[in-house]
């Protein structure tokens, strides 16, 4: 039992150097890592209670607007409501990340 332990750690510490190489081989042959394909931004766009003349779809409609002339595209909207009450929107906004749009 005891040359059947040494046995084993001799050959896991003379395996090591030769899985370590083999390592650092993948790791020269991977690519450069690229720039994310998209970018997001998400906006909270806070609910006043009581505002009639400038409403809910007002407000998305007029943040929606600044967005696409900022070059966003919409990409999600998530209504936030805490104790019952409607508390505002969270919406999200996408864009291709600024590296990729030279590519097709």
């Amino acid at each position: 039992m005891k040359f059947l332990s040494i046995g084993l750690i001799s050959i896991a510490l003379l395996s090591s150097p030769a899985f370590a190489k083999k390592n650092k081989d993948e790791e020269k042959e991977k690519p450069p890592a690229r720039c994310g394909e998209i970018t997001a931004h998400t906006v909270f766009l806070k609910q006043k209670t009581g505002n009639r003349k400038k409403g809910s779809a007002e407000l998305i409609s007029e943040q929606h607007r600044l967005a696409e002339k900022s070059g966003w595209n919409f990409d999600e909207l998530s209504v936030y409501v805490e104790n019952g009450d409607l508390q505002g929107f969270f919406i999200t906004y996408t864009r291709p990340h600024p590296c990729n749009e030279n590519q097709p």
